[in-house]
């Protein structure tokens, strides 16, 4: 019995390292916030502007670890919204959506790869 559960085991093991062998992390990139002339940036639960927020009142300047985007609600001219993390602002550590017009890439056109989620 012990075998049979020790072999299941380690062939369940050596299957999971052949099938996840070849899938890549996708790390993310830190960047900051801005334009909000000082009323902070909003994460949100869904890529809208009355979304739920998951955090409030990040600051210009502070950077986010930026993972991918989605299309969303229209936010002066942009249907881009990026999936953040908020690096730990307020002590712990949210993801959210947030416009990409408040997000400091250096590019009119998405940085990061679309959510495939």
């Amino acid at each position: 019995m012990f075998k049979k559960v020790l072999l299941s085991f380690f062939s369940f093991a050596i299957a999971g390292s052949i099938l996840f062998s070849n899938q890549t992390v996708t790390h993310a990139e830190l960047y900051p916030v801005q334009n909000t002339n000082g009323a902070g940036l909003d994460l949100r639960k869904t890529p809208t502007i009355n979304g739920t927020r998951t955090e409030r009142n990040i600051p210009d300047g502070y950077k986010l670890d930026l993972y991918c985007y989605v299309r969303g609600e229209s936010y002066k001219g942009s249907t881009v919204w990026d999936w953040v993390g908020d690096t730990g602002y307020g002590g712990d550590i949210d993801n959210g959506f947030a416009p990409d017009y408040f997000i400091k890439t250096g590019s009119s056109s998405p940085v990061v790869p679309f959510c495939s989620w």
